[in-house]
């Protein structure tokens, strides 16, 4: 007769999927890639798939030096990101507003406390120069891209 043995061993969590770094990614983003301090959910959208997906990345910042027309700019909607962003509500990192006919998500005190406690203690540093190197996006620049027909 032959004997098995299974052991169960940890699998690690890819970094885009922890809680933290997702935090980090959203507080960060929304302190130094949006004007006042907040976004839309598309807006959040747009910049979350900017920081997790390189090939949108670079399509972004060709279209951004040398304004070509897209032909796909059309990022996916990640749902972690919106479990994220309840998950920052409850914790008191973000608030939600509303403005017109619509929700916008804007960082607390809290929230940017977290940011400058990441920034002091040189914590997601790649986070940082990310942000720095997207630019400030409006909301008005994301309609703007996701409506660019050839």
């Amino acid at each position: 007769m032959i004997e098995l043995e299974f052991k169960q061993r940890p699998i690690d969590v890819p970094s885009d999927l922890r809680l933290y770094r997702r935090l980090s990614m959203l507080c960060v983003s929304l302190s130094v890639c949006c004007r006042g301090g907040s976004a839309s959910f598309k807006q959040l959208h747009f910049l979350n798939a900017l920081m997790i997906d390189s090939k949108f990345y670079n399509l972004y910042t060709g279209f951004k030096k040398h304004k070509f027309t897209l032909k796909i700019l059309c990022p996916s909607a990640d749902p972690y990101l919106n479990r994220c962003v309840n998950y920052a509500l409850g914790a008191g990192l973000v608030n939600q507003k509303k403005v017109q006919n619509s929700f916008k998500i804007e960082l607390s005190d809290r929230g940017k406390d977290f940011v400058d406690s990441l920034k002091n203690e040189d914590l997601a540093l790649d986070i940082f120069d990310l942000c720095k190197s997207i630019g400030k996006i409006s909301d008005k620049e994301v309609n703007t891209l996701l409506k660019t027909e050839d």
